[in-house]
């Protein structure tokens, strides 16, 4: 077979690189001329397009309590007091971060804790051996730290393994130490309390609910006497489920000021496999607090407020990686926002020593995590008296319009997805944005001015931006 000369290989290989050349250039001059790329991208989601005064004058769910409090078990308080006449500055500094928010001592060793000086000699008994006997100077020190960030006091009395006379000396003690507004829990979970059926430990009781609501009328009642007529709240139910039929009953017997229920979205003890970052930011979870709408009915027709007076991301202290991640600040501000509309008037954040504390007091230092910094924020956006609403047919987002006392709007825009929200913002010359994302740490700002009447932005997946007209 005859090879053709290499020359003429040569310049039929430019003479084809030219033509293909010329080829491509017509087709990207001919797309340009009508106005659309050579190659088709994928096109994302149509942008939502919102205002900030969006929602403005429908009716809303009036702010009217501090929306953040806190909840910390009796031997972490005493950890976080030091060992000073008074705590450190840093822990002062922390808690006026927060808005001076109303704190809870309770939690487990609520039920657990004796006053300075109850106990003496060696335990008698397994169970008063493992009692939590408070510092002597506890309620001096407490006394100096709420002089001055005058924080609303709640002091859980011991009930399950406590006595009359260990109670009225922790009431002496919380006296001496509140300096703006005290009230009282009487114990702790009592839903969990088991029942003395030791004849049939198997098997549950018929009318359990009942039962476990009579004996803690009895036990409770008995207590108030040296209480001196101090507000109580409660009754702290683990699963307000169990009583729903009985907590009319507790609240008109005990006279209650305020119902008191615990939450927690995901547990760690009994199904620790939902507890990841991917459980903590599912719409689940977030809306833990709409499954207590019964609680809020019931205290309302009681005439009085309800709260979720001890919550957090994962029950049984956390799970590190999870509850100290972005993602448990994301699920905080979700997890409030769902609270006060669905008529909880407060958030008590529980600290227990483990990794889902808001904040750890290290010596004359405090390290704040993530979530921390969404209460922060929270206290910043829902003032007293402001008010809040779901503003529907955002596109893709869940949108939340706050108006504050002066008339000033907030727009938080949630996006619960996997993929970006575009958002054209219309109506308004620059605003500030605060970003809060499961992807980084630490509260985002930023100032971003109109274009052409409008101001364009992007909510990544997993992550809330709040909107602001800039001053």
């Amino acid at each position: 077979m005859r090879r053709r000369p290499r020359t003429s290989i040569l310049l039929a290989g430019v003479l084809a690189l030219v033509l293909a050349g010329a080829c491509v250039s017509t087709a990207v001059a001919s797309a340009a001329a009508k106005g659309s790329p050579a190659v088709k991208r994928a096109a994302g989601p149509p942008p939502a397009e919102v205002t900030l005064t969006q929602g403005a004058g429908l009716p809303g769910v009036q702010v009217t309590m501090p929306p953040i409090g806190l909840s910390l078990e009796y031997p972490v308080m005493a950890l976080d007091l030091g060992a000073g006449a008074c705590p450190s500055p840093a822990l002062v500094s922390a808690i006026q971060a927060l808005g001076s928010p109303p704190i809870s001592l309770a939690g487990d060793s609520q039920d657990m804790t004796v006053p300075s000086g109850a106990l003496s000699g060696a335990p008698s008994s397994w169970e008063t051996a493992t009692l939590y006997t408070l510092p002597a100077g506890f309620w001096s020190q407490l006394h100096c730290l709420l002089s001055t960030t005058r924080d609303p006091l709640t002091v859980g009395l011991n009930l399950k393994t406590g006595q009359p006379a260990w109670a009225a000396q922790m009431v002496a003690g919380a006296q001496t130490a509140a300096t703006n507004g005290l009230d009282f829990s009487l114990g702790n979970e009592p839903d969990l309390y088991p029942l003395p059926n030791y004849s049939a430990l198997a098997h549950p009781q018929a009318n359990e609910e009942a039962l476990q609501a009579s004996l803690y009328l009895q036990l409770a009642s008995a207590l108030q006497p040296v209480l001196g007529g101090a507000p109580v709240i409660g009754p702290e139910l683990a699963g307000p489920e169990h009583w729903q039929h009985e907590l009319p009953r507790v609240i008109a017997q005990l006279h209650l000021s305020m119902v008191g229920v615990h939450a927690y979205p995901l547990t760690a003890c009994l199904t620790p496999k939902t507890a990841t970052v991917g459980g903590l930011l599912t719409q689940y979870a977030a809306d833990e607090p709409r499954k207590l709408a019964s609680v809020v009915s019931l205290a309302q027709a009681a005439q009085v407020p309800a709260i979720i007076s001890e919550a957090n991301s994962v029950s049984c202290g956390g799970v590190a990686g999870v509850s100290n991640s972005p993602a448990s600040a994301v699920w905080a501000v979700r997890f409030v926002l769902s609270a006060l509309k669905t008529g909880f008037g407060e958030v008590r954040f529980h600290f227990s020593g483990d990794p889902y504390d808001p904040f750890v007091v290290s010596g004359e230092e405090v390290i704040k995590r993530p979530l921390d910094g969404a209460l922060e924020t929270l206290t910043k956006w829902l003032p007293v008296g402001a008010s809040l609403r779901t503003v529907n047919g955002v596109r893709g987002l869940v949108a939340t319009s706050i108006t504050g006392t002066a008339g000033q709007t907030v727009l938080i825009l949630d996006n619960e997805r996997g993929q970006a929200q575009k958002v054209v913002l219309r109506q308004a010359a620059g605003v500030q944005t605060e970003t809060l994302s499961a992807a980084s740490t630490g509260v985002q700002t930023a100032h971003l001015s109109a274009t052409h009447g409008r101001i364009k932005l992007l909510v990544a997946p997993q992550s809330l931006v709040a909107l602001t007209a800039a001053p």
